[in-house]
């Protein structure tokens, strides 16, 4: 076995097919820069079209550091901030979005059951929220549905990036 590299890498992934739906991310309140510059590198891989953030979020540019840790994401996908997540939500909405707050909530599918849930739906938003807080309460009362990724370990939760990547490539 041999692992690809540079030229060959790139070549072997453009095999793949673009994504059939349209997909926006919303960063509601992300309190750590390093969280952030990490979500733009794996939104870009996952075939995200925009990113919202809103709130505390850090907004790009990326200084030195975080570049490294975006690898320079933030330049290859189209984001915008907004002061709150409900102001972008009904815009959104109008335009057809199903909105997915990334949460567990008394409404919710798990991660397993997310492809399924998404097989007839073009344009999705998924919301993910901060590090202690979550999604605002605010923001759930206007989502479709909430994703849950269940936890076999004692700790009830992942980091914000971690689980937006696995959402992002689970369907």
């Amino acid at each position: 076995m041999k692992q690809l590299r540079g030229k060959v890498v790139k070549k072997y992934f453009k095999k793949f097919p673009k994504r059939s739906q349209e997909i926006i991310l919303i960063l509601e309140n992300i309190q750590y820069a390093k969280n952030v510059a990490n979500i733009f590198r794996t939104a870009e891989s996952a075939g995200v079209d925009r990113i919202y953030l809103t709130g505390i979020s850090h907004i790009p540019p990326f200084g030195k550091g975080l570049k490294k840790v975006s690898r320079g994401s933030e330049n290859k996908l189209r984001y915008e901030y907004a002061e709150k997540t409900l102001d972008i939500l009904p815009k959104l909405r109008s335009e057809g979005y199903h909105i997915i707050a990334i949460a567990l909530t008394d409404k919710n599918i798990l991660i397993s059951d997310l492809k399924a849930h998404l097989k007839d739906v073009s344009k999705i938003c998924f919301v993910a929220g901060n590090e202690d807080s979550g999604v605002n309460k605010t923001t759930l009362e206007k989502c479709d549905i909430a994703v849950t990724i269940p936890m076999y370990g004692k700790n009830p939760s992942l980091n914000v990036n971690v689980s937006v990547g696995i959402v992002l490539f689970s369907f």
